[in-house]
């Protein structure tokens, strides 16, 4: 079945007559007549009835109506994802991040954006695992880590490590901690496989204090839930939530920090379109949370 026929056949339905049809498409009304005849023999199926010296449709040509304006429309739908594969232009982008990362960062960013930009979409994934999941249909990847060497992408961001103290608790009205006077409160951390934690790790390392782990968590918003309930001193990179006051965290060498990165598959054929897009994420990261988030 040729997309001709579909478009012959529904010429004769909204024009009423095969000579109208032919007009309209541009084409012989003798030839348009005879792919008519080739499309019902391709169906098996009589979709006019030819009696009469009127084309009328007979009921299973009426009820081929739909099905033939819905494969058109689907075709011109594939033609349009592919002039756009082809010219680098996307109408949707798939980010995979961290579920912080995208509630804290990708999230807002996204309401920033217009009708002219591509339509961005979440893929969540482990922290470990971001960089995996341009194998399974994501576009771009945020993650803590630097991407690969055989990726594109670089520095999008460096978001400050921060204390959360319980309510009620003198910290409330601090900018900083250090991390040795930190590490004498119980502490809520995230589990080994969070930038946020390692970064804490190293630091405490470098100062040579130990700590206690009041409870670990692989989410960072229950660790401010604890925190908010009293448990101890939710140690993260998230937003603040549930009432709770950020603390920046000292380390030996200033303000600890993590990095956000993004990676992208250098021959993706959007690739002039997800760099831009990146960089306007860039900016969006300075704009909202000060100058020290430059990467």
């Amino acid at each position: 079945m040729e997309l001709r026929h579909l478009r012959y056949f529904l010429a004769v339905v909204d024009h009423g007559t095969t000579a109208r049809a032919a007009e309209a498409a541009l084409v012989a009304q003798p030839s348009l007549s005879r792919q008519l005849r080739r499309l019902e023999a391709e169906l098996k199926l009589a979709l006019f009835d030819h009696g009469g010296g009127r084309l009328r449709l007979t009921s299973a040509g009426r009820q081929f109506v739909p099905i033939a304006r819905d494969l058109l429309a689907r075709a011109a739908a594939a033609q349009e994802a592919a002039r756009a594969l082809g010219t680098g232009q996307v109408s949707r982008i798939t980010i995979a991040a961290p579920v912080t990362t995208i509630a804290d960062v990708i999230a807002p960013f996204i309401a920033t954006t217009g009708g002219h930009d591509a339509m961005i979409t979440v893929q969540e994934v482990l922290p470990a695992d971001a960089y995996d999941a341009l194998w399974r249909g994501a576009d771009v990847a945020i993650s803590s880590a630097p991407p690969p060497l055989h990726l594109a992408g670089g520095a999008v961001a460096r978001l400050p490590v921060l204390a959360y103290p319980p309510p009620g608790h003198p910290w409330e009205e601090r900018a900083r901690v250090g991390i040795a006077e930190l590490a004498e409160q119980p502490l809520l951390l995230l589990t080994a496989e969070h930038g946020t934690r390692r970064l804490f790790d190293h630091a405490a390392l470098r100062a040579g204090v130990r700590y206690a782990t009041a409870f670990e968590t692989s989410i960072p918003q229950i660790a401010q839930a604890l925190a908010a309930a009293g448990r101890g001193v939710a140690v993260v990179s998230d937003d603040p939530r549930y009432g709770l006051h950020p603390v920046s965290v000292d380390g030996t060498d200033g303000p600890i920090s993590i990095s956000l990165f993004a990676g992208w598959s250098a021959s993706h054929y959007a690739a002039a379109t997800i760099a831009p897009l990146v960089e306007r994420l860039s900016s969006y990261c300075v704009d909202r949370y000060g100058a020290q988030a430059a990467p």
